[in-house]
C-alpha cells in the first residue's frame, strides 16, 4: 500500500478502521495504484462516516426538512418571476444563468417529494451556484451588486444545509401557505430585492429619512407591498403552525439569512459608498470581508443551535419521568 492510501486511510474514525481495515485494503490492492477518483472515494466515503457519527438533535433534523422544502418553493418563486411573464420579448431578456437556478430549485422540490436525498443535494448545489453566478456576473465592475444578493445567496446555502440533515418522512404543515406566498412572489415584479438593506437603518436602528428612502428606492405600486407584505405573513403563520419542537428549531435556521443584513450594513458601508464615489477605481472584497462573509452566518447559525439545544435539554430535564 502506498503512503497516499494510507494517508487516505487515516482519514477514518480509528475503530471504523480496525472494523473494516482488511476490506478497505483489499479493494485498494485490487485497484491498484491511486488515482484522482480513488482519491475521491474515499475522501468522499470518510467524511459520509465522520458525518454519520455526529449526534444531530431529533427537532434539527425536523425543522431542517421544513427549511428544504418551504427555502426551495420560496427560492423557485424568486426565480420565477423572471420567467413567468410571458409578455412579448420578455424570455429574450433572460439570462442563461436564471434557468439554472430555476432548475435546481425544481430538483430539489422532486427530490422532497420523492425522498430522493443525493437529487435533493445535487438540485441544490445547482441552484447555489446559479444564485453565485449570477451576482458575480456583475462583481468586477459593481461589487455591490453581490452584497445586495448575498442573503438569497445564503438562504440558497441554508436550503443545502438542510436537505443533508433533513429526515425524510412527513409533510410539513402549512404547505399551501407557502405555495400561496411562492405565488404571490411571482406576480410582484416591482420589488428591487436589496429592500432589505435599505429599510434596515429605519426598522433595526430607528434612524433614516422615511420619505428620502422612498424616494431611493425603484417604483412600487400599493399592490405591490401589500402582496409582498402579504406573502410574508403566510410563511410567518406556517412557520408558527409547525409542531413545538420544530418550531424552536427554525430560528437556527433563519439566524444565517437575517444576519446578513446587518453584516453588510455594518461592515461593508464605507467599502460600498467609496465604489459609489470612486467608478474609476473599484476596491473588491478583500480576504477578511471575505472571511466574515462566511463565518459570520455559521457563527450565527452553531449560536443559535446552541442555545435551542439547551432550552431542548432544559425543558426535557422538567418533564416528569414515568
Amino acid at each position: 500500500m502506498s503512503a497516499t492510501q494510507r494517508r487516505l486511510l487515516a482519514l477514518y474514525p480509528r475503530d471504523f478502521r480496525r472494523d473494516y481495515e482488511e476490506e478497505l485494503l483489499a479493494v485498494l490492492a485490487a485497484e491498484g495504484r491511486p488515482g484522482p477518483g480513488q482519491v475521491f472515494d474515499l475522501v468522499r466515503s470518510a467524511l459520509v462516516v465522520r458525518l454519520r457519527r455526529v449526534p444531530v438533535p431529533a427537532g434539527l433534523r425536523q425543522s431542517a426538512r421544513v427549511v428544504q422544502l418551504f427555502g426551495a418553493l420560496l427560492l423557485l418563486a424568486l426565480e420565477g418571476r423572471r420567467v413567468v411573464p410571458l409578455v412579448p420579448g420578455h424570455l429574450d431578456v433572460v439570462a442563461p444563468v436564471d434557468y439554472v437556478r430555476l432548475a435546481g430549485w425544481s430538483l430539489v422540490l422532486v427530490a422532497v417529494a420523492k425522498g430522493w436525498r443525493l437529487l435533493g443535494f445535487t438540485g441544490a448545489a445547482i441552484g447555489l451556484a446559479g444564485e453565485i453566478a449570477a451576482a458575480l456576473r456583475w462583481y468586477l465592475d459593481t461589487p455591490a451588486m453581490l452584497l445586495n444578493a448575498y442573503w438569497i445567496i445564503m438562504t440558497a446555502a441554508v436550503v443545502l444545509v438542510a436537505g443533508l440533515l433533513a429526515t425524510r418522512a412527513g409533510r410539513p404543515r402549512g404547505l399551501l401557505l407557502v405555495l400561496s406566498a411562492g405565488g404571490l412572489l411571482i406576480l410582484v415584479t416591482e420589488i428591487d430585492w436589496l429592500l432589505p438593506y435599505q429599510l434596515s437603518p429605519l426598522l433595526v436602528l430607528g434612524r433614516g429619512d422615511v420619505e428620502m428612502l422612498l424616494s431611493d428606492m425603484p417604483a412600487m405600486s400599493g399592490v405591490a407591498v401589500l402582496m409582498l407584505v402579504a406573502a410574508a405573513g403566510l410563511v410567518l403563520v406556517a412557520a408558527i403552525r409547525q409542531e413545538a419542537t420544530v418550531r424552536r428549531w427554525l430560528p437556527a435556521w433563519a439566524a444565517p439569512v437575517l444576519v446578513t443584513v446587518p453584516l453588510i450594513r455594518s461592515g461593508f458601508d464605507g467599502f460600498m459608498e467609496y465604489n459609489s464615489y470612486h467608478p474609476e477605481a473599484t476596491r473588491l472584497i478583500g480576504p477578511v470581508q471575505w472571511a466574515a462573509l462566511v463565518l459570520v452566518p455559521m457563527a450565527a447559525f452553531l449560536v443559535v443551535a446552541m442555545l435551542s439545544g439547551r432550552y431542548e435539554r432544559s425543558r426535557q430535564a422538567k418533564l416528569p419521568r414515568s
